[in-house]
């Protein structure tokens, strides 16, 4: 009896210490996948252990989580950092211009030909930066999804011919006439404000940068429609080809003018939106045009 006492006595112990020792090594596995997390790691060792092996894989997920949310955060955060600095640097040279001829005008020596001159100038000025407020306005609204389009299937005759209005009297002060083809009026899928908004966004282009008529055609696709928007001004450098449609991108030849390089990209964002895009085809100094694709 006592040799069996003393038998089970040692199988306890045995059996206690056999747990001890996992206990122990699942304990030092575990405090190494905390300090490989700490240390930023990304790999573990792998352990025989079924349940710590869960573990590692999980560990590893998280750091994989974690690393890409951070990631994402740094690419957000330097994105909102360039977006402010191109802003800046945008409104930077109209409120410039406002601010001089503000204070020539306080300062009193001026003729009063120079003062009407300086306010039109500020007026100029303070147009421009409500455009680019505007437009930013829209941008970023697009972008976040706080505004929804919403395209339908509809002719676009009356959206093309609501566009060419906005811009007449634009176009008549620089002797522009805009020149329709015949086309027959089709229903293609679009969002008749914002797709006018692309259109009007393109003809004030063409108008800024050309002093001669502009033509509008159409022509049918097997899935789509383009709407070709054609002026013969100073043209697009082929290598700015893939770039004006970025955020404040301005062209080598679009220096000269007035501009905040938003209105292409809106041009982008609305017929990405809806299904569309946008591409452009030019000869600098010859013609620039712009063909606006519409799901049929």
């Amino acid at each position: 009896m006592v040799i069996v006492i003393t038998i089970a006595v040692l199988l306890v112990i045995v059996a206690g210490f056999a747990c001890y020792l996992y206990a122990r090594k699942a304990y030092n596995d575990v405090e190494n996948i905390l300090d490989a997390i700490l240390a930023g790691e990304r790999q573990f060792e792998a352990t025989g252990e079924k349940r710590v092996s869960k573990l590692a894989h999980k560990a590893g997920r998280i750091m994989d989580m974690y690393i890409s949310e951070t990631a994402q955060t740094k690419q957000e955060k330097e994105l909102l950092q360039g977006f402010i600095s191109d802003m800046s640097h945008q409104m930077k040279t109209p409120l410039a211009g406002i601010a001089m001829y503000a204070d020539l005008l306080i300062e009193g020596n001026t003729s009063p030909t120079e003062q009407a001159e300086f306010l039109t100038r500020i007026k100029s000025g303070t147009d421009n930066l409500q455009w680019m407020m505007e437009s930013l306005i829209k941008m970023s609204r697009l972008e976040v999804g706080a505004i929804q389009l919403s395209p339908v299937c509809q002719n676009i005759k009356q959206t093309i011919t609501d566009s060419i209005s906005t811009v007449l009297a634009a176009a008549a002060q620089k002797g522009i006439e805009i020149e329709v083809g015949d086309f027959e009026d089709v229903p293609l899928v679009h969002d008749k404000r914002w797709t006018q908004e692309a259109i009007v966004n393109i003809l004030e282009n063409a108008i800024k940068y050309s002093s001669k008529n502009i033509c509008i055609s159409l022509e049918a696709l097997p899935l789509y429609t383009k709407i070709i928007i054609t002026d013969y001004g100073i043209g697009i450098d082929r290598s700015d080809w893939h770039l004006i449609f970025k955020r404040f991108y301005r062209g080598k030849n679009a220096k000269a003018a007035d501009g905040a390089g938003l209105g292409l990209y809106l041009v982008a964002l609305i017929m990405e939106k809806q299904g569309g895009y946008v591409m452009v085809d030019s000869v600098v100094g010859e013609y620039t045009s712009f063909s606006l694709f519409l799901q049929n």
